[in-house]
């Protein structure tokens, strides 16, 4: 098979795969950064919460708990605790949840609210940035590589 004048250059098609990996890098930070935020608005309040069940499943717990309602009555929720060894963040559940108060539904472990989705997407933009920076060296040495006469 011959290559044709219409045929890209390997710098070329590497050229591409960076502008796709920085737009798509772009676009997950964008997204991970405003869902951060997001959660991070909500006002939550802490109340007591005492665990009817749990279920270890590796990287955390499933755990059932029954916390006080905004009207006094008994609410029920299952979390998922993460185990984390970091500080000021309990490794386990501590016996509080944190609610926010016009969604008593709503209930997390932690302050923070519900990042894990946040938190993979900006992970993910860390590993398509990884991915830019790489195929941008990789197209600028197979660029270089070809102005050499073969």
């Amino acid at each position: 098979m011959h290559a044709t004048a219409s045929d890209p250059s390997p710098a070329a098609v590497l050229w591409l795969v960076c502008a796709v990996c920085a737009l798509l890098t772009a676009v997950l930070a964008t997204l991970g950064g405003r869902w951060l935020a997001a959660a991070r608005r909500v006002h939550r309040v802490q109340v007591p919460a005492r665990a009817l069940s749990s279920t270890y499943v590796g990287p955390g717990t499933f755990v059932d708990v029954e916390y006080p309602g905004p009207d006094g009555r008994p609410l029920r929720a299952q979390l998922f605790v993460w185990l984390v060894r970091a500080p000021g963040v309990a490794y386990t559940f501590d016996g509080t949840v944190w609610v926010d108060p016009h969604h008593p539904a709503d209930v997390t472990p932690r302050r923070q609210g519900r990042t894990t989705r946040a938190t993979l997407t900006l992970i993910l933009a860390a590993v398509t940035l990884a991915g830019t920076v790489g195929t941008g060296f990789a197209a600028l040495v197979v660029r270089f590589g070809e102005t050499f006469p073969a």
